[in-house]
């Protein structure tokens, strides 16, 4: 092999190497984004409920409007 035949497979081993991690990455950020969404809705839930116990049953008023975090996720 020629110098620049062997830079050229070089740089194809980097490239490889990069896809490789890129695809490790994907797969992290995909399980991160499950389990995140797992934790996320039954706080959500919970978060409602507890305004709801707080204004409708201790202080006898009706919960503020404002973003339902269960449309979030």
């Amino acid at each position: 092999m020629n110098e620049l035949e062997e830079q050229i497979e070089e740089q194809k081993n980097e490239i490889e190497e990069q896809k490789n991690e890129i695809e490790e990455l994907r797969s992290l950020i995909e399980d991160l984004t499950y389990r995140f969404e797992r934790f996320a809705e039954p706080c959500a839930i919970g978060s409602e409920q507890l305004w709801e116990v707080v204004f409708n049953d201790i202080l006898k008023r009706p919960v503020p409007a404002g973003v339902n975090l269960k449309d979030l996720i």
